[in-house]
């Protein structure tokens, strides 16, 4: 069984062989450890060296961005309703992400339509870019801005990191309903249990997306979800 020292050491050989690659490499290592990590996680009868594999990955993959030393543990860098968002713009988003939704394209197992004149207008407001770097430090708007739909039963994203246009995702909920117990947007920070969110309509979190390893749960039966998501690239 690996020890922790072996374990260290492991992660000191990725850490290395990570400052060998180029950018797009970095991009593509990236995506490896992500399917590793889904791969682990995914099984329901791990062994004692498999969960140390998956430990050492998602320590590598905390570890693979200049900006690391900014992220927190579950990589959430604040939760919240924001101060800016009044109810006429909360409906209004609503009503734009409703507007555009016949624009939307499947991605796997969710809809993705870009975002309006509303939402492109909220990405780049002074009011959303300073509560980002209050919390997150400094950043910029990539110019990305989604609108998400899960409104099918099964329909959700399995665990993985996201890519260069949402490597800090700000993810609001616009709607989300259910029958039973909803599902949760789920973290899963390095040597701890998965963190379930349960976000309000309204509701933000600043997320360090390209860091920590993170799902959608799969749609119930009678459950939809719909998000509006706003891309940052820490500087």
């Amino acid at each position: 069984m690996m020890n922790t020292s072996e374990l260290t050491g492991i992660n000191n050989s990725l850490n290395a062989f990570k400052d060998t690659l180029s950018e797009q490499e970095r991009e593509h290592y990236k995506l490896l450890l992500s399917l590793a990590c889904g791969g682990l996680l995914g099984k329901s009868d791990k062994q004692g060296v498999e969960n140390l594999a998956l430990k050492a990955t998602l320590q590598s993959l905390a570890e693979l961005q200049p900006h690391h030393d900014r992220v927190t543990v579950n990589g959430i860098a604040w939760r919240g309703r924001p101060d800016f968002l009044s109810e006429e713009l909360f409906l209004a988003l609503n009503k734009e992400s409703r507007d555009v939704y016949p624009l939307s394209q499947r991605f796997d197992d969710h809809l993705v339509s870009s975002g309006g004149v509303v939402a492109r207008q909220v990405a780049f407001s002074e009011q959303l870019i300073d509560l980002v770097k209050k919390y997150a430090g400094n950043v910029i708007p990539t110019g990305k801005t989604n609108y998400l739909y899960y409104n099918e039963e099964g329909m959700g994203i399995d665990p993985h990191i996201d890519n260069a246009e949402f490597p800090m995702n700000v993810i609001m909920m616009l709607d989300h309903q259910s029958d039973s117990s909803p599902s949760a947007l789920v973290l899963y920070p390095t040597d701890q249990d998965p963190v379930r969110i349960y976000l309000k309509p309204g509701e933000l979190i600043i997320l360090f997306a390209d860091s920590i390893l993170h799902s959608r749960e799969r749609m119930k039966e009678n459950e939809e979800v719909r998000i509006v998501a706003f891309g940052f690239q820490p500087v």
